[in-house]
């Protein structure tokens, strides 16, 4: 079964040694995230296939087709699929392979991991060439702490059995799981079913949560991350950038204000441009209780409701709220406003060429994405790892 390499969070406090490289690397994932076209694939006779499940707009795609170009190896899209059809449009565009995007339930068409194949899985998966890196991030609403109601113990959480069915059709080469950190608190032990249907197809399979922030992305995030690989197991080498800041990810974005719909903030209301200008007023990045509603002014913990973000230290978890004040620390810095979704995305790490076409003009929907989608560093690091161990 699943044993952690180490029983904590991987996080670094201080600053990593050898200031040269990691000011390179800062160098070339902030001209990353600024791009607005998309960067040429290495050219490869036979490219490294992905398959993204559960896809979203394709944040772990973008990482992963990111990081085996970083590591000189071809890589494509070969199937994205999700529930829903506006993700996977963005995707799309995204990476120019539309063709390779399919709505589909894949509880609906999936069988049990031991079954022949069906003929609905083999309209799907047939002809998907072996070898390829199966991506998956299934549904976290079942595991998320916001979830009061079916946490731990939600249907949903089986989704992760189709992770290790698909495995069984296609033979990926690595199988790359993310999703929140209580995971591993599931009463289904969904993932330890998954974990070991894996490890019976032969694969070796580590896990750990793993502080985003610590990799790279400009945010506080936890995620719980499973990597299965044939042959020999992958190794917690993941080089450690944590410095990045607000300020680092969004300073540009100033002097785009209001020019284009992704750089159009949500409008608060009137009680909220109060809090704000209370914020500003007295510089405080802590809105204090008799300022709040009356429903957060006794003992509580959500410190960072209604608060401002600074701009020398990472964003908290970024979520489909960051639009209003009370969801979250989501205020900007040096503007009584709330974060753009063009800035949402920076701190998320997205790049400037995620293609979101109309659905800007859906701006809940939109917000849904964002807060959805696995910063891509993630996929970038591992993929870049996974290569350079012999591993993809």
């Amino acid at each position: 079964m699943l044993k952690h390499q180490g029983h904590d969070t991987l996080d670094v406090d201080g600053p990593p040694a050898g200031g040269t490289a990691e000011s390179l690397e800062v160098d070339v994932d902030l001209a990353f995230l600024r791009r607005r076209d998309r960067p040429d694939p290495v050219l490869s006779e036979v490219p490294l296939s992905i398959i993204d499940l559960f896809s979203g707009l394709g944040g772990m795609t973008i990482g992963a087709l990111e990081g085996a170009r970083r590591a000189g190896r071809g890589a494509r899209l070969a199937l994205a699929i999700d529930h829903e059809a506006p993700p996977l449009e963005v995707l799309g565009r995204t990476v120019g392979a539309a063709n390779a995007c399919t709505v589909a339930d894949l509880e609906g068409v999936l069988g049990p991991i031991a079954q022949a194949w069906r003929k609905e899985e083999r309209n799907l998966f047939g002809g998907l060439p072996k070898d390829g890196l199966l991506l998956a991030g299934p549904p976290c609403q079942g595991h998320s702490t916001l979830n009061n109601h079916t946490r731990h113990n939600d249907p949903r959480n089986d989704l992760f059995l189709a992770v290790a069915r698909v495995a069984r059709l296609i033979k990926p080469k690595a199988v790359i799981i993310e999703n929140v950190r209580g995971i591993g608190s599931d009463r289904r032990n969904s993932l330890g079913h998954c974990v070991a249907a894996l490890e019976e197809l032969g694969y070796e399979v580590v896990g750990r949560p793993l502080q985003l922030h610590c990799l790279g992305v400009p945010q506080r995030r936890i995620r719980y991350v499973v990597v299965a690989t044939r042959g020999k197991k992958m190794l917690w080498n993941l080089p450690q950038n944590p410095g990045r800041t607000v300020r680092w990810a969004i300073t540009d974005l100033l002097t785009l204000e209001g020019d284009d719909a992704l750089d159009v903030p949500s409008r608060p209301s009137e009680t909220n441009i109060k809090r704000m200008d209370y914020l500003f007023d007295n510089g405080t990045y802590d809105l204090p209780n008799p300022q709040r509603p009356k429903c957060h002014q006794d003992d509580h913990s959500y410190f960072s409701m209604y608060g401002r973000l600074a701009w020398d230290k990472p964003a908290q978890t970024i979520t489909s709220g960051f639009g209003s004040m009370g969801q979250g620390r989501y205020v900007h810095p040096s503007r009584r406003r709330t974060l753009t979704p063009h800035e949402a995305a920076r701190l998320q790490f997205l790049p400037d060429f995620v293609s979101f076409g109309d659905t800007t003009k859906r701006r809940g929907a939109l917000a849904t994405m964002l807060g959805n989608v696995a910063p891509p560093k993630l996929t970038m690091v591992l993929v870049e790892s996974l290569v350079a161990q012999g591993l993809l």
